[in-house]
């Protein structure tokens, strides 16, 4: 993935029913700027009238940005856009860009992109407390030796293809 050299703005279309992408945007809303980001749910009206056609893309999958050159980036490369605009993430977001580990952040967010709406309703826009009862409730897996496997350990075929 190729960063851009010099943005001076990005917008980022996200789902704003979901709560682990509106605790994304107010997270990164709260780091210093190295240019502007604008955040726009993609069920909001000013969606369809900033970007005319944003529905085609299908922002209900996985988050799109578009810079101010008009490209466009779904999924773990608008990730990395959204980490690139924190002066404090620049270093990281361009390690993230790197072929290889891109790969993995593609992986990572296609896994959270498919488990967002759980994992929203878990740690997103519970109190800490309904967090600990929901977690102390989880029964925990069978183990042997180092190895502990579950009834869903789908995730490990997935980042690991």
């Amino acid at each position: 993935m190729k960063l851009p050299i010099h943005p001076k703005r990005i917008e980022v279309f996200y789902d704003g029913r979901c709560g682990m992408c509106c605790s994304f945007h107010e997270w990164i809303n709260r780091q210093k700027r190295a240019f502007e980001i604008a955040f726009i749910p993609y069920q909001a009206a000013e969606a369809e009238e900033v970007f005319p056609g944003i529905h085609t893309l299908d922002p209900a999958r996985e988050m799109i940005v578009r810079t101010d050159e008009g490209a466009i980036h779904r999924g773990a490369e608008a990730w990395v856009l959204c980490l690139y605009s924190c002066a404090n993430y620049r270093g990281l977001a361009h390690r993230l860009a790197r072929p290889a580990m891109l790969a993995v952040a593609i992986r990572v967010c296609r896994l959270l992109a498919a488990n967002r709406h759980g994992l929203s309703k878990i740690f997103f826009r519970r109190k800490d407390r309904e967090v600990r009862e929901t977690l102390h409730n989880v029964t925990p897996p069978q183990c042997e030796g180092d190895h502990c496997a579950t009834d869903h350990d789908d995730w490990r075929a997935e980042l690991m293809h």
